[in-house]
């Protein structure tokens, strides 16, 4: 007993350190674990700043000319002060800039994407020659003269007519005293190189075709030789930068959407605890102890990573939260079914994780693949949302099968056997919900009308869409063009929208889409592509008639922006869904993957039916919308599949249908808590959170309604249906195959 108390309070006092640890951090000698506060950077839609996207304007682009001008463009961003700005390749033609705070995004756009200017000087700032000049720059290592020891250098080539150019102002330079005898390269007006040239050079400067400059052999010199190649390089760059995205949040909206995300992220988690206490009791008690060291391992591993966080990326910690309960849910199931069964508390925990074990790894790994696609084929916050789901799910295996269990078995050691204590009742009856005479398979066309119906309508709107009429809402993400958010801090009538909708026709030619009203004083207006001087002008404009205007979200996407998210949209979902396929068919057998995919089919059907009808903005977060949904949908099919193959063992002398019937019956309550636990903290950002916010949770809170529904009513079914017709379609090829004696 002394030992069950003592093993008990150890991991309590484990899991109040790792909290600790996660709000303090701790500094190891080995390495360092940072606080959340200094460790997870929020992203720009939170602490406001603009996000820059630029495009080679060129058919091909190779990846040296791309590490060029990623080079050139961090030497501009310091010279510009950006000091704090993060910047990273997105596809192979593509670099994208985050700038934190930023005041002017106009303004930096045009000054980090100009032409480069390279230029060399003598010690009197004389520009001598142009980067145009070179034709190329290479790094080597080697020795330079005979008998000298290796170097790190760069062997600089000039266009034919230009090296009696460099042959004159190299010699210039080697005739000067110390301290003046060098060729200072600028770039943009910033001195960044300033090579001497040895007196030895006096008579007739560096003559030839090509000029070497050395910089010793120390590891820093390879580093400051490649770097010299690429300033050059950069001065004779074959293509220009087109802005192709730009979104700029201001630093008030970011601070609400911070704000209202974990006020609603608290009480969510809140809701989620009370409702697993009330159903569960000390099981729900043990999973919130769980669910405690989860949250504090999971903000340790983020601030460990250094996770850019963004407002997605804390929609997928809530949803992980969520999702992380589902584990718990299907193992005190088990654990409830045992007891039932008539054993005795301590053997129905071990079967209960026992039985569990194997349907949580299979479905936490499809709902990893979805996430593994999201990563590949994403880019920014959504990468982000995908890296702490992954994290999430994989902490929630490990928390719900080591640390519950061993919680659980604990409470059982140290004599807690009362039934009630487990939500169990004395008489151990079974819920009335399992031992009724409904039939799912049976009255399966009821349940798969509504669903045609609804998938029908999908169809039809998918197909108008060639033929010009298209009723989704596609943000500028998807078509491209540009948006404003403005609060104008005066109550807005329909006269003054109209007359905003005037002003930036009157000043951009185009015509905006109607103002849409955010609350009683912003408004978000959206319009076809227009540049940054044009945009500066709408801004302009806005304030004349409103001094108090504060430009909360600007946006601008280019078509080459949005035709890339409709492909990487269409690519994960197939990807997805093919590899989900495999998976299943792999664990299962063929007909229960071609019965999940159609389920999945019909979340995402669902999930377009009501982008429709709601009229929610497809941007962005849509794949990850889309993905999530499916991952959902393939965890509670899988737990439902996991039962009908173990039911199949059982129940030898009974039809397919009963055994699907019966596994649907007994993982009705895991697929009922499961859907209403991950729920709650989504349904909380829906009520309490941002506009942008609640157009990313809205969807995902319907299609966790749209996968529960299907793994309920149509999954089990539709397996029943594909199987019963590989069956009858096997027997007639049998037959026509038999020969007469």
């Amino acid at each position: 007993m002394g030992k069950n108390i003592a093993v008990f309070l150890a991991m309590l006092v484990v899991i109040a350190l790792l909290i600790t640890v996660a709000f303090t951090g701790v500094d190891l000698v080995i390495f360092e674990i940072p606080s959340v506060e200094d460790g997870i950077i929020p992203g720009l839609d939170l602490s406001g700043g603009s996000i820059i996207t630029y495009e080679a304007k060129a058919d091909t682009v190779t990846p040296t000319e791309m590490n060029t001008v990623e080079a050139m463009l961090r030497q501009r961003l310091t010279a510009l002060g950006y000091t704090e700005a993060s910047l990273y390749g997105a596809g192979n033609k593509r670099i994208r800039i985050e700038i934190p705070n930023l005041s002017d995004p106009e303004e930096a756009v045009r000054q980090i994407g100009s032409t480069a200017q390279l230029e060399f000087r003598d010690y009197t700032g004389e520009v001598w020659m142009t980067g145009d000049m070179v034709e190329s720059a290479s790094t080597s290592f080697g020795p330079i003269d005979d008998g000298r020891q290796s170097e790190h250098h760069v062997i600089m080539t000039f266009f034919p007519e230009y090296r009696e150019i460099w042959a004159e102002v190299t010699k210039f330079a080697a005739n000067q005293g110390d301290g003046e005898n060098y060729v200072a390269i600028y770039m943009d007006n910033e001195q960044v190189f300033a090579p001497s040239v040895s007196s030895a050079y006096a008579a007739t400067g560096i003559t030839g075709d090509s000029c070497l400059v050395s910089f010793g052999g120390s590891s820093d010199a390879a580093t400051t030789s490649r770097d010299f190649a690429n300033f050059i390089q950069i001065g004779r760059l074959p293509f220009e930068l087109e802005q192709v995205q730009l979104s700029t949040v201001g630093p008030t909206l970011g601070a609400e959407a911070l704000r209202t995300s974990l006020i609603a992220g608290a009480i969510g988690l809140g809701l989620l605890i009370l409702y697993m206490l009330f159903y569960y009791r000390l099981p729900g008690l043990m999973a919130t102890i769980a669910l405690m060291l989860y949250t504090a391992l999971i903000a340790v591993i983020l601030a460990m990573m250094r996770v850019n966080l963004s407002l997605p990326g804390i929609a997928g910690i809530i949803l992980s939260i969520g999702m992380a309960t589902d584990a718990n849910i299907v193992i005190f199931e088990r654990v409830k079914e045992e007891l039932r069964s008539g054993k005795t508390v301590r053997s129905a925990v071990d079967a209960g994780f026992k039985r569990a074990r194997t349907a949580i790894i299979d479905s936490n790994l499809t709902t990893m693949i979805a996430g593994f696609v999201l990563l590949m084929f994403g880019t920014g916050p959504i990468q982000g949302f995908a890296t702490t789901l992954l994290v999430g799910v994989a902490l929630s295996m490990f928390t719900a099968l080591v640390v519950t269990q061993m919680l659980l078995k604990q409470m059982a050691n140290l004599g807690v056997v009362k039934l009630w204590f487990y939500g169990v009742r004395e008489d151990r009856a079974e819920p009335k919900m399992q031992n009724n005479n409904f039939s799912y398979v049976k009255n399966f066309k009821w349940f798969g009308l509504p669903s045609l119906l609804i998938c029908l309508f999908t169809v039809v709107c998918l197909v108008l869409m060639p033929f010009g009429i298209n009723l989704f809402n596609f943000d500028i993400d998807f078509t491209g063009g540009t948006s404003f958010h403005f609060d104008t801090n005066v109550s807005l009538s329909s006269e003054r929208l109209d007359g905003l909708s005037a002003m930036i026709a009157d000043v951009t030619g185009h015509q905006p889409s109607a103002p849409q009203r955010v609350g009683d004083t912003e408004v978000l207006i959206k319009m076809a592509d227009i540049d940054a001087t044009t945009r500066e002008a709408v801004v302009a404009r806005i304030t004349e008639e409103y001094p108090n205007l504060d430009v909360l979200e600007i946006s601008n996407v280019g078509s080459s922006v949005g035709a890339d998210l409709q492909r990487a949209a269409i690519l994960s979902v197939i990807v997805a869904s093919a590899l989900i396929l495999l998976y299943i068919t792999i664990r299962f057998q063929f007909s229960s993957g071609l019965a999940s995919i159609a389920a999945q089919l019909h979340d995402v059907m669902v999930l377009l039916a009501a982008y429709v009808i709601l009229q929610i903005p497809v941007n962005m977060t849509f794949i990850a919308v889309l993905l999530t949904t499916v991952g959902y949908q393939i965890n509670a099919t899988i737990i439902l599949f996991d039962r009908i193959r173990e039911n199949k063992k059982k129940m030898q002398k009974t039809t397919f249908a009963n055994i699907i019937d019966r596994s649907i019956k007994q993982t009705l309550s895991r697929n009922i808590n499961t859907t209403l636990t991950t729920l709650l903290p989504v349904v909380s950002i829906i009520i309490i959170g941002v506009p942008s916010v609640r157009d990313f949770t809205l969807p995902i809170a319907i299609g966790l309604l749209a996968g529960a529904y299907s793994s309920i009513t149509l999954s089990g079914s539709l397996w029943h249906s594909i199987s019963s017709a590989d069956d009858k379609a096997t027997k007639k090829l049998e037959l026509k195959t038999i020969k007469p004696q």
